[in-house]
């Protein structure tokens, strides 16, 4: 039997700053919008943010993940992978906007390593494999 991660549901209490950050930092195809909920499709599976009037955001910290041996918070995190273009995008646009980064730029951990906070405080690390991109973008 074969068997996929469908949906992942998180929760906020600012649906529009997050529609914001996962559509405009992160370049999200944004599938699902209505007052209380938004989702998008990441290859074939789907993120949900659902609005919660009482949910407290996360601290600022970054959550522990492994791969790129960062971060402090025992919490759930992330990782998008990109291609290079949008990798590039993705990056320049978070620097751009200054959103909250581990980094000052990219890290090559046997991969290009970009770990962000959304607005809530998760941390989503952003990835590519492609070597030739400079860690100056």
């Amino acid at each position: 039997m074969a068997k996929r991660l469908g949906f992942t549901y998180i929760f906020c209490n600012d649906l529009e700053r997050m529609k914001w950050f996962y559509t405009k930092i992160l370049h999200l195809n944004l599938i699902w919008d209505s007052k209380t909920s938004i989702a998008f499709k990441i290859g074939e599976h789907q993120l949900s943010i659902e609005f919660n009037e009482n949910f407290n955001i996360l601290s600022s910290k970054f959550s522990n993940q492994p791969g790129w041996e960062g971060g402090t918070e025992p919490r759930t995190g992330w990782s998008l992978e990109c291609d290079k273009e949008d990798f590039i995008e993705i990056v320049n646009s978070a620097i751009m906007n200054e959103i909250p980064a581990y980094y000052n730029e990219p890290n090559w951990k046997g991969y290009w390593s970009f770990p962000i906070l959304d607005p809530m405080n998760n941390t989503i690390e952003i990835t590519c494999t492609a070597e030739d991109i400079p860690n100056n973008i």
